[in-house]
């Protein structure tokens, strides 16, 4: 496509950055939270279902709703080609993660409604990624309204389920299976227009430690050794809270262990040019105890393991499960009555509790990857990082229906305060992604 009118979309990129800022606050506004996560919400349905009106009116060729549950629709909005070049595939979440009541304290704007300040969009979701789902749409438009045609089909995706892991079940997933392929495949979530091809694994899990309740009037007779006669220890009561720090202990030097085991030149967990792969247990939620004036009778924790594409959930889970058992071998009761340990069954075969998601992985080299290159150094005029997702995106399930998939998308992950108070976006960045993105679009599907 002439440099020419490459300039013409770049400039509507430009001129319409305030529609495109309203844009975003509105989605904000619409409250998507993932109904899975925390508390039951309408708001992911409500701002489909206004992101469907939203794409029929800007001029999109076909709007699909692709949906195995009629309540969580996911939308695939079709930019026709001509059928003579390659298709792409634009790929956003719409779903957002709640803002809690204690959380809400805390943020100095209003998280729902969407506000501009110092150059920057706030609220739940900006930048965890309905910036990047403005960004995808935009370069749509950029086509659309600049009456550009394209050779391949362009796919902007609006999925759901991502925050509460069903990419691969109800979103990301379900848009391949019916039929929306492509030989590459976009996901932009904030990646500071990095490109990512290389994301961790993850797996959650719950342990139950099970004690004794008892008045705490009796805590010196558990803590303490007793003279002959006096009942002490577990006949009286076991402290399950006191108990769980073993474990947890151990948690701590088992995921020091991972931090030297593992590497991998695009991972890197903070130290500069080490690829040390961010292979991490935490500690997510604990909750324990009856009630004020008891021994606490059982304490339960849930954990998240974050784990690099060299290796398996199986095989970490059994680094776990050898954890606990050799934790629960050094102590008099735990060896009798040791943890519960709950996790999904397509790591442990039984019944289902947390559903696992897989790492993804492509070369560098990818075709996809030097379209994403190349762009960047015209539209940049700089040299383009390659780096790692430390955590867990919608790739994963197109790498495993077949298409090719690299997160690239404005925003960051981390400093952004995704998932976290006071979240933005910067709005620079959404433009220069989408500039980026509309020559990413012209010279990988063409223009006829």
């Amino acid at each position: 496509m002439s440099s020419q009118l490459k300039q013409r979309m770049f400039e509507y990129v430009d001129e319409s950055e305030d529609e495109m800022v309203g844009f975003l606050c509105e989605l904000i506004s619409k409250k998507p939270v993932n109904p899975k996560v925390l508390e039951p919400a309408e708001g992911e349905l409500q701002a489909q279902l206004w992101l469907q009106d939203k794409l029929e009116k800007f001029g999109f060729d076909k709007v699909d709703r692709v949906a195995l549950d009629p309540k969580r629709p996911n939308l695939v909005g079709t930019v026709k080609g001509s059928g003579s070049g390659k298709s792409l595939i634009l790929n956003g979440h719409c779903d957002v993660v709640p803002v809690t009541k204690k959380q809400l304290e805390r943020w100095s704007t209003d998280p729902w409604r969407g506000q501009v300040k110092g150059g920057r969009v706030y609220g739940r979701g900006a930048s965890d990624m309905l910036g990047g789902l403005t960004a995808i749409v935009w370069v749509a438009r950029a086509f659309i309204e600049n009456k550009v045609k394209l050779k391949g089909d362009l796919y902007v995706e609006s999925v759901v389920g991502e925050e509460s892991c069903e990419g691969g079940t109800i979103g990301a997933a379900a848009t391949v299976d019916a039929g929306y392929r492509a030989p590459f495949a976009i996901v932009a979530e904030p990646s500071s227009l990095e490109i990512q091809p290389v994301t961790m694994g993850t797996f959650l899990f719950t342990m139950t430690v099970w004690g004794k309740d008892n008045h705490t009037g009796a805590k010196n007779l558990i803590a303490h050794p007793q003279r002959y006669g006096i009942p002490h220890g577990n006949e009286v009561g076991v402290d399950a809270i006191d108990k769980m720090l073993k474990y947890m202990v151990a948690f701590k030097e088992l995921e020091r262990n991972w931090a030297f085991r593992f590497r991998h030149p695009l991972l890197d967990s903070g130290i500069a040019e080490q690829g040390i792969a961010p292979t991490t247990l935490t500690t997510t939620l604990i909750e324990g105890g009856t009630y004020v004036a008891s021994i606490p009778g059982y304490c339960k924790i849930s954990c998240q393991v974050y784990y690099p594409p060299m290796t398996t959930a199986k095989d970490m889970w059994n680094e776990v499960k050898e954890t606990v058992k050799a934790v629960s071998s050094t102590d008099d009761w735990l060896r009798e009555h040791p943890p519960t340990l709950l996790i999904d069954k397509s790591v442990e075969g039984d019944n289902q509790y947390f559903p696992v998601w897989p790492p993804s992985d492509i070369p560098v080299d990818h075709e996809g990857c030097k379209a994403i290159a190349e762009s960047y150094r015209r539209i940049m005029k700089r040299e383009p990082v390659y780096s790692g997702v430390k955590a867990v995106v919608d790739t994963t399930w197109f790498m495993k229906k077949g298409v090719p998939a690299v997160m690239f998308g404005p925003g960051n992950a981390f400093t952004d305060n995704v998932h976290g108070i006071d979240e933005s976006i910067s709005i620079q960045t959404i433009k220069d992604c989408c500039k980026i993105y509309v020559d990413i679009v012209s010279d990988w599907c063409g223009i006829k």
